[in-house]
């Protein structure tokens, strides 16, 4: 009667679930572009940097104030959340004039 002969690793205990490659850090460079949404617009790094030393000149008057131009998409939609923008306490017609107003302005735009 032959015996079954099993290899000595069929034996073993079963090894712990591992991945096949060991992972390794991965790092990513910042980038200070603002808003997400305006990412790829050419003329945004000079906007950007001109909205800067607006920001700066009116923080030397003592006028310093928040600038939605210089946030991220995500710190606006904080701000808006909480009731701090300037136009928190405008009625819901009041700021669809602005906004239509503001659309008509853009149209007019080259």
């Amino acid at each position: 009667m032959p015996t079954m002969r099993l290899p000595p690793s069929a034996l073993r205990a079963p090894l712990a679930a591992r991945p096949l490659a060991p992972r390794s850090f991965a790092t990513s460079a910042a980038r200070a572009a603002g808003k997400e949404s305006t990412l790829h617009n050419e003329g945004r790094p000079d906007e950007a940097e001109a909205l800067k030393q607006q920001q700066l000149r009116e923080q030397k008057q003592g006028q310093g104030k928040w600038h939605e131009g210089l946030a991220s998409d995500s710190e606006s939609a904080v701000k808006a959340d909480r009731g701090d923008q300037k136009d928190a306490n405008k009625s819901i017609g009041e700021m669809q004039r602005d906004t239509a107003q503001a659309a008509q302005e853009e149209k007019k735009k080259p």
